[in-house]
């Protein structure tokens, strides 16, 4: 089977993400290549894309969203949506985790400062400067770190918490499920997809969205119960092989087969 790849323009970090997973995990087995010789295209895209990239793709696709509706004309629409969720209508593919974020974790030294991670964009900016001042009114010794690319396993076992403080159900990006590979602590916005990475909140904090008091709470209670972080980091430790690559790989190659035999 050969597979074509399209990552197009403003696509996510997750999917970004993904593509790269996919493409390494996929291709001792399988060959990828142009449209021209393809079987099936995988494209990996932003929210509502662009129909005409696929207008005359000719092939069938699979995808993580839908084209954009536009007046008067019909879009070609993907043989599957496919989704790291599990509960909704779409076709559930488990998401990964590149391998080098797995192994033993390193413990912190502990220090004078404690330290939140997290990654920025735009969207959680506000929250994130509501709850450092909130958390500045009680302690002097918490820094947070907000990092513009995506963190490295050294970067996620160099903070004390990591932190995914996302405002919409559609963002994916906040990385945790690297930060329970890692075997950092979190704390996690409760949305659809960071529930399920933490187990309903067994393997990790999940607290409301938009909410700089709970925020607030969650993360000093974090950092300054130790045995109330070590107990979520050891049960995500039982978890985490969920994200190893080779489980999405097996669910992509079954559902690509059944498209194109």
């Amino acid at each position: 089977m050969i597979i074509a790849q399209l990552l197009l323009p403003n696509a996510s970090e997750y999917e970004r993400k993904s593509q790269r997973i996919d493409f390494a995990a996929l291709s001792p087995e399988h060959e990828f290549g142009e449209i021209a010789n393809a079987g099936i295209v995988h494209i990996y895209a932003p929210d509502d894309f662009d129909p005409g990239v696929v207008r005359d793709l000719g092939l069938p696709y699979v995808s993580n969203a839908r084209p954009k509706n536009r007046r008067f004309r019909q879009s070609v629409q993907p043989h599957s949506v496919i989704s790291p969720i599990k509960e909704t209508s779409e076709t559930f593919i488990p998401e990964a985790v590149d391998e080098v974020y797995f192994g033993n974790p390193a413990t912190r030294q502990p220090g004078d400062r404690k330290i939140v991670g997290s990654y920025r964009r735009a969207a959680t900016n506000n929250l994130i400067e509501q709850t450092a001042a909130r958390i500045h009114r009680f302690r002097d010794d918490v820094d947070w770190l907000l990092f513009d690319t995506a963190p490295s396993p050294d970067d996620l076992r160099g903070v004390d918490v990591w932190a995914d403080p996302a405002v919409d159900e559609n963002d994916f990006d906040g990385f945790v499920a690297e930060a329970i590979a890692a075997g950092t602590a979190v704390i996690a916005a409760r949305t659809a997809i960071n529930t399920q990475r933490l187990e309903k909140g067994r393997t990790g904090v999940l607290v409301p969205p938009r909410d700089p008091n709970e925020w607030t709470h969650a993360i000093l209670t974090a950092l300054f119960k130790p045995e109330f972080r070590h107990a979520r980091v050891t049960a995500s430790q039982q978890t985490a092989s969920k994200f190893r690559p080779r489980h999405r790989a097996r669910a992509l190659t079954q559902l690509y087969e059944s498209i194109v035999q």
